[in-house]
């Protein structure tokens, strides 16, 4: 699509007529250097038409006597009658040309301008793209930074979980020792029996059995108390590995989600870069055929 000609025929028409007037021959060159601005084609468009003025105001001015201007009227209509036509329809070629060069130079300013608009969003799009680049890449390092501590985290629950592991291969030992103090008790108790059985047997034995059942009692009791502790530790220590097990599974699973981030992380920052380089690419592109486009115009 062309671009609107931001010149007038009257700017043309002025510069032309003051490079006449200071003695100089209006060109297309030198009107062009003095607008400063414009088309090649406009302007020689314009000029011609210039020209064209200034041939016919050159016609009207000049004024012979009527005898001598008859002679010379019917000598050019003789000589225009037979050179009228193939002139005629080279003026008509020359202009048409003129006029084809002159749109095509007005194309070709529009092709280029809208090729530079282009070439403009194209590198906005790659300084977008590199600035996508660098923010993944902080947000890759953070992610990296992050999933840092999580094994450091998960480290440090594999180690709670080995000392849980410790105190769970130690409750073995703790069941035997209940099932001991369960035996002594049940023996306990069956001593407490055949006392008592004895005592109604042996009255003279009476008082010694007595206290020895009151000792019988007080073991009983420090034995009772002895595995409501050891039962209490064990539910302590059972809960204290299912806390440790759950712990590790949220860190396992938290180290999972961190790891897949990593990996989108990953695969965001390789396509960012790949499509900052397709736009580098496409720029490239772009401006060597500016430069062509550029250097056939010239």
């Amino acid at each position: 699509m062309g671009r609107e000609a931001n010149i007038t025929p009257e700017q043309v028409h002025a510069i032309a007529d003051a490079i006449k007037a200071e003695g100089g021959k209006p060109t297309l060159r030198a009107v062009r250097e003095r607008l400063g601005t414009g088309s090649m084609g406009t302007i020689a468009k314009l000029l011609q038409q210039w020209k064209a003025g200034q041939e016919r105001q050159a016609a009207a001015e000049l004024v012979l006597p009527p005898g001598l201007q008859r002679v010379v009227l019917d000598f050019m209509a003789a000589e225009l009658s037979a050179t009228r036509a193939p002139l005629e329809a080279e003026l008509a070629e020359q202009q048409q040309t003129a006029a084809d060069l002159a749109a095509e130079n007005e194309r070709q300013a529009g092709t280029i301008e809208d090729q530079a608009g282009e070439l403009n969003t194209l590198a906005a799009e790659k300084a977008a793209a590199e600035g996508k680049a660098g923010q993944l890449a902080a947000d890759l390092a953070g992610a990296k930074d992050e999933a840092a501590r999580e094994r450091q985290a998960a480290e440090q629950a594999r180690t709670e979980l080995a000392k849980a592991m410790l105190r769970l291969e130690a409750m073995p030992r703790l069941e035997e020792d209940l099932a001991a103090i369960r035996a002594e008790l049940v023996k306990e108790r069956q001593g407490r029996i055949d006392a008592e059985q004895q005592a109604a047997v042996l009255a003279a034995q009476k008082t010694d059995l007595e206290s020895r059942l009151v000792e019988a009692k007080k073991e009983a009791e420090r034995t009772g108390e002895q595995l409501q502790k050891a039962q209490a530790r064990a539910e302590q220590q059972a809960e204290a590995l299912a806390d440790a097990r759950v712990t590790i599974q949220t860190n396992q699973a938290r180290a999972a989600d961190l790891a897949a981030q990593l990996e989108t992380a990953h695969k965001e920052a390789d396509q960012a870069k790949a499509a900052a380089k397709t736009a580098g690419e496409e720029a490239a592109k772009l401006r060597g055929k500016l430069e062509a486009k550029g250097s056939k115009a010239g």
